[in-house]
């Protein structure tokens, strides 16, 4: 087979794969990334996508849209928790039947859960001494090398359909898949003119848990989850619902 030919046969097997992911599953967005991408290299040891699943090449990250109004309600967290428990199921069952779907065309696959559990990480920091948060495998990693976004000012992922709106799933496969651009004009206001939004998402949190990224950590998340969460409930939206950016 020429190169011409494996080239049209991968470009032939990414749109599959993407018009699954957006047609059968009902995904909002979807994105490819090499497995090998620098941005994974961000990794921990045993973090990287060829640690998930020997032998990887792509990532497909697919993303479900989130309600704006369902973060930005003044009700005590509870209308955002039920969105947010509903999506999540959403999202291993779109990893669920892409990987199986992956199969089918001959290809190992593994999705990775959208979210570690929150106790998982205390006892990271407890007995292994972890100073940060370190999930199975980065989603917004993921989002970021598949050209699906780019990170704003507290290192969430802001997309131009959606801006902070959307919650992300990742599927490790060894199929050879044609990886996005990267995207190269930034969303996040700040970025775009430094105090253009004045850093609501930082002033937002009730914890004060939340500083610019990279230069000083971004979310600060033992400290968020330590404090009680009176006026968010379980699932904290306040950072995320006060962002100017998408709808």
């Amino acid at each position: 087979m020429s190169a011409t030919e494996k080239q049209k046969k991968r470009e032939e097997l990414t749109k599959t794969v993407k018009d699954y992911v957006l047609n059968d599953l009902g995904a909002a967005l979807v994105g490819v990334a090499s497995a090998n991408d620098p941005q994974f290299d961000r990794a921990p040891k045993g973090h990287h996508p060829t640690d998930h699943l020997p032998g990887a090449k792509s990532v497909v990250v697919l993303g479900i849209r989130q309600l704006k109004e369902a973060l930005s309600e003044p009700a005590h967290g509870e209308v955002h928790f039920k969105h947010y428990d509903l999506m999540n199921a959403w999202l291993e069952k779109a990893g669920f039947d892409l990987s199986f779907k992956m199969k089918d065309l001959g290809h190992s696959a593994l999705f990775i859960p959208e979210s570690d559990p929150y106790m998982k990480f205390f006892k990271q920091r407890d007995i292994d001494g972890h100073p940060r948060w370190s999930p199975i495998f980065c989603h917004i990693h993921a989002a970021v090398a598949a050209g699906l976004g780019k990170r704003g000012k507290i290192g969430i992922v802001l997309t131009p359909e959606f801006g902070p709106f959307q919650r992300w799933m990742s599927v490790i496969t060894t199929a050879d898949l044609v990886p996005d651009p990267r995207k190269e004009k930034e969303i996040c206001l700040d970025f775009i003119e430094e105090g253009l939004c004045d850093s609501k998402c930082i002033t937002a949190c009730p914890n004060g848990s939340l500083r610019a990224w990279p230069e000083e950590g971004g979310a600060q998340m033992y400290k968020c989850m330590a404090a009680p969460m009176k006026a968010q409930g379980t699932a904290c939206k306040a950072c995320i619902g006060a962002c100017p950016v998408g709808k």
